[in-house]
Parts: structure tokens; C-alpha cells; sequence
């Protein structure tokens, strides 16, 4: 990997770390769709499923689970 590249990796990570909330979630959630068309291409399938979340194993902590619910209905 170049010095170059590298150096643009570790900016977009400060950007998601340091950078605003709102912004961050905007980017993410362009990234994350462009890599499951990605994903879909790669596998050979263009119906979807390679970018399909898995359910996720509920957290022993009580308040977790409120938090998770609140944090997808925002997506």
C-alpha cells in the first residue's frame, strides 16, 4: 500500500471518529449501500441477499436492547 493511500485511510477513519454525528451517519450509510451492490456483483447474484443483515444476538444488558431499537429506527 502506498504512503499516499494510507494516508487517505487514516483521514476517512478521523473523519467518522472526530467528524459530526450527522454527517458521519450520511457517509456511512452511502458506503455501506455501495458495498453490498458490490458484494452482490462480486457473488454473482443480483437479488440482494449477499447485503442482507443477520439478526443480531440480544444483549444481556437491559437498556441495550431500547438503545439498538431507537438507533435502527433512525435508518
Amino acid at each position: 500500500m502506498t504512503k499516499g493511500t494510507m494516508a487517505d485511510e487514516v483521514s476517512i477513519l478521523r473523519f467518522f471518529e472526530d467528524g459530526p454525528i450527522a454527517k458521519a451517519e450520511v457517509v456511512f450509510n452511502i458506503v455501506r449501500e455501495k458495498m453490498r451492490e458490490r458484494l452482490c456483483e462480486r457473488d454473482g447474484n443480483g437479488d440482494g441477499t449477499a447485503g442482507t443483515p443477520t439478526p443480531r444476538k440480544r444483549s444481556a444488558r437491559p437498556g441495550a436492547d431500547a438503545a439498538r431499537e431507537v438507533a435502527e429506527a433512525k435508518n
